[in-house]
């Protein structure tokens, strides 16, 4: 991107970069950027502006997923990142690669905003207030000392070096982190003794005498609500209909709760009802003690170091992120790549004591640890599609297929599209990846009273259209993507719409949907539309009861479609149709209040048609009972001893 040069009816200003708007005037000679991104200037107050308009401008002309990719995938390639943190035959990169990549595509984004709003309004100087963005510290950071520019920054922003011609007032760095990490690499993650679980371990031992091998299934995510014929349940809906299915068969499933643990009561006691006496909290995998190795902490001083050498360039808007990238990579490292060889050999123990036929996952690209436990424990695994397939996913998209990327050996996904993404897009061989459809879209039994019935629960008026927003729990897309899209289709009164935002299951919080809707009515003097936030709710027949999904960036638009609900697409972002809904003709693309509601009125005519749909579907969806069809294909791949 290229950036015009800014009018400068006034002489240089100083740009103050503020969390919060204060309600006050700035001086003449300052302009102040308010990065909450739920802050709309409804007073119009002179010299203030928000890093919105910015945002909005900026993801207008640029791509950041696609660019990130790139971006991430040739570092990776020149510095050797995927060598030196392999452990065993397996690399641990592919497993912390998204998170990377979730942190270099906030600092691309920071770096063309802060670029646009120097080109546009040539600052002398800019003042950051305290409370500042991490990724945005950096980027100041980098642009001082590229640009010269004066940046003065807050006592709290240490992750910058402190150079010329950075100025800041110092302190002294924290040891609080030293000395946690330092614990940690003495006695390890745990430090509770294994006498400690007496009743985890007669489990355990009790499962292991079984004469059957069986199927250990990992459990790592936070379980949803979903209906059932028998009524809601709390389950993993990828994995669970699996399960159900292999119940009573020589495979019957050992399940591992990652996300419960020992200390914490109110999650132990999922595992005390009825029909958990086959489920183990994640401290089983502590019954055979691995004491820290010192080899443990070598490889990893030397993993390190190995990281803190490298000099590999990322361009960016002008700067140079590769120092800052290859710095953060080692941070992660540290303190945790010690403690990854140790959790390595406790799930390989475990895997030799239970003796499972195999190991059973969902968002397997995170869990390198076991896939390197099972190759040393000689069991095969398996992984259940999770979420989307698109063509930058970081989990399942890879340039090449060096020996220590380690994949399953059966990977079942939803269709055929996703098939091809894998087969062909990225490394996955055709014998590895089984085309078997979603296990959670057979869980849906629509019900003819669905409608009335949620629209009453949620309290939804009778001549309301009932408008479902999937959130979504990425920092980067709820701090710039979701405001600038809301901001822009909300700027007008929507009469008789009711929105229900349907939260992520992972977001801890409302996030900022209500904040930026609500200020853009402020802002434009007018009431918003009643707003509904939900989380634990089946989200297929909240879908039902809709009539259209607002979509983003979620897994929700491919699941509108199944369920029949028509798709409202947020356009004006690059790269925001991941899956070719637009093109496909299962979602309208929708940029401002005008045409949403066009949209709400061209879909409830029949612009998304039962053809689109149809074809949509066959590509994506493999028709047929999915958890069946996996189940019979473990029993007929797995040996039965």
């Amino acid at each position: 991107m290229t950036y015009p040069a800014g009018s400068f009816p006034r002489p240089p200003v100083t740009l103050r970069l503020a969390d919060r708007a204060t309600g006050v005037a700035p001086a003449p000679d300052e302009l102040v950027v308010v990065l909450d991104p739920g802050w709309a200037p409804a007073d119009h107050l002179p010299g203030t502006i928000t890093i919105r308009d910015a945002a909005d401008e900026v993801l207008g002309m640029l791509d950041p997923i696609a660019l990130t990719s790139n971006l991430l995938d040739d570092w990776a390639d020149a510095t050797g990142v995927v060598d030196i943190l392999t452990i065993g035959r397996t690399s641990a990169w592919f497993g912390v690669r998204l998170r990377h990549w979730i942190w270099l595509q906030e600092r691309v984004l920071w770096a063309h905003l802060v670029r646009q709003l120097v080109a546009t309004h040539r600052p002398a100087r800019i003042i950051a207030d305290p409370g500042l963005d991490l990724a945005l510290r950096d980027i100041l950071g980098l642009l001082a000392r590229s640009d010269g520019l004066e940046i003065i920054l807050p006592p709290d922003a240490d992750a910058l070096p402190a150079e010329p011609p950075v100025r800041r007032v110092e302190r002294t760095a924290p040891i609080v982190d030293r000395i946690v990490h330092r614990l940690l690499r003495t006695v390890g993650l745990e430090a509770w003794p294994v006498s400690t679980m007496p009743g985890i371990r007669a489990r355990v031992d009790r499962l292991a005498a079984e004469p059957e091998r069986r199927l250990l299934v990992v459990h790592a995510h936070a379980r949803q609500v979903v209906a059932t014929p028998a009524g809601p349940r709390r389950m993993n809906p990828y994995l669970g209909p699996v399960e159900d299915r292999l119940r009573g068969t020589r495979l019957e499933p050992i399940v591992l709760e990652r996300n419960i643990r020992r200390y914490d009561d109110a999650a132990m006691a999922d595992l005390t009802g009825p029909g958990t006496e086959r489920h183990l909290p994640y401290d089983a995998v502590l019954l055979r003690d691995v004491p820290m190795d010192p080899s443990y902490c070598a490889a990893e001083d030397r993993a390190v170091a190995a990281l803190a050498g490298l000099a590999v360039p990322v361009p960016v808007a002008g700067l140079d992120l590769g120092p800052a990238l290859a710095a953060d990579v080692a941070a992660l490292t540290r303190g945790a790549f010690a403690l990854q060889h140790q959790a390595i050999e406790r799930c390989a123990g475990m895997l030799r004591r239970l003796r499972p036929a195999a190991v059973l996952l969902a968002d397997e690209y995170h869990r390198q640890d076991w896939m390197e436990a099972a190759s040393r424990a000689g069991v095969p695994i398996a992984a259940v599609q999770h979420g989307t397939i698109n063509r930058h996913h970081r989990g399942y998209i890879h340039r090449s297929r060096p020996d220590n990327l380690h994949l399953v050996d059966r990977t079942y996904v939803f269709g055929r599209w996703e098939h091809d993404r894998l087969v062909g897009d990225s490394v996955y061989r055709e014998d590895e990846v089984v085309v078997a459809g979603s296990p959670r879209l057979e869980m849906y039994a629509p019900s003819a009273s669905d409608r009335a019935d949620v629209r009453r629960e949620l309290g939804i008026a009778e001549k309301d259209r009932l408008v479902v927003l999937s959130g979504t729990w990425g920092t980067i897309y709820r701090r710039f993507h979701y405001p600038v899209v809301l901001a822009r289709l909300f700027d007008r009164p929507l009469p008789n719409v009711h929105l229900v935002v349907k939260l992520h299951p992972a977001e801890a919080d409302e996030g900022p949907y209500r904040a930026v809707i609500e200020a853009a009515a402020a802002a434009g003097g007018f009431a918003p539309p009643p707003i509904t936030v939900v989380r634990q709710v089946d989200l297929y027949r909240l879908l039902a009861a809709a009539d259209a999904h607002l979509g983003v960036h979620s897994t929700v638009l491919t699941e509108a479609v199944f369920v029949g609900t028509p798709n409202l697409l947020a356009s004006g972002i690059c790269g925001g149709d991941l899956l070719d809904y637009v093109s496909s003709g299962v979602a309208l693309p929708v940029r401002d209040g005008a045409e949403l509601l066009a949209a709400l009125d061209a879909a409830a005519a029949g612009a998304i048609t039962d053809e689109a749909r149809a074809a949509f579907i066959a590509h994506h969806y493999e028709p047929g009972p999915a958890a069946e069809r996996i189940a019979q294909d473990l029993l007929e791949w797995l040996p039965s001893r």
